[in-house]
């Protein structure tokens, strides 16, 4: 690390503890003065509870009796460069196919059509001029209160200034039998983005999945009670930069 910066790499060796004392000690005091980085290193970290957590089981498990017999007759990879070869490949798709499962793995079924129902609000209320929501920003604590009691699960209202949308307000929505909340923000440019959310019977916890319909996107969740989208038109990148922000919010 020099002047301040730090690369990747060094980070992502911070993450594994690869790194020595002075220099674990040197990369916090950055992250404490770097909250953007920070929050990647926590997403990052995550990411590797939930590799560690899906894949530790594998790693323990025996080795297929035909390899197993191929290994003990060839006198080990050193001998036969070429199985050492396989071998390295067989690692590298197995952790390309973590990533891949941790992207991609299927969403329950409720919180998917949670993503949907966002979508379609969206739609619907962001085009109103003079009505996009109920409540307005400037009686945000009766709005926070309100859409609380109604999901059943409080929660805390996103700020969102630092990303360049200011709230409009929000209104109350249903989602099948339960009642859901809709909060809606806007930017300079009038870009309006909505976070959907409504309450569900049971805790549980999914991961971060991503739902597209033509330019509208939608990243979407469950934590704890709650199960969240958030929808608007921007490019994939930004759009779940925007909602690891927001469910940090949500969590804090």
């Amino acid at each position: 690390m020099t002047n301040g910066k730090i690369d990747d790499w060094s980070l992502h060796a911070y993450v594994d503890n690869e790194v020595s004392g002075d220099q674990r000690a040197e990369i916090e005091l950055l992250l404490r003065n770097n909250p953007e980085l920070a929050q990647k290193v926590d997403a990052w970290s995550r990411q590797r509870d939930l590799l560690k957590q899906a894949f530790d089981g594998v790693l323990v498990e025996p080795l297929p009796p035909s390899l197993a017999a191929t290994l003990r007759g060839g006198g080990g990879l050193a001998a036969r460069p070429y199985l050492a070869m396989a071998a390295a490949l067989a690692l590298l798709l197995l952790g390309g196919l973590a990533g891949w499962f941790l992207a991609h793995e299927a969403a329950p079924d409720q919180v998917a059509s949670i993503a949907r129902e966002a979508i379609a609000a969206h739609e619907v209320y962001t085009v109103e001029v003079r009505h996009p929501v109920e409540v307005g920003a400037d009686d945000k604590a009766h709005l926070q209160a309100w859409l609380s009691k109604r999901v059943g699960t409080p929660f805390t209202v996103p700020d969102l200034s630092t990303d360049g949308y200011t709230l409009l307000g929000g209104r109350l929505l249903a989602s099948g039998e339960r009642a859901a909340a809709q909060l809606m923000y806007e930017d300079a440019a009038r870009n309006r983005i909505t976070i959907f959310l409504t309450g569900q019977p049971d805790n549980g916890e999914t991961a971060l999945h991503v739902e597209e319909k033509g330019k509208l996107i939608a990243c979407y969740w469950r934590d704890g009670k709650l199960a969240f989208a958030v929808a608007g038109e921007m490019e994939r990148g930004p759009m779940m930069k925007l909602a690891e922000e927001i469910y940090d919010q949500f969590e804090s």
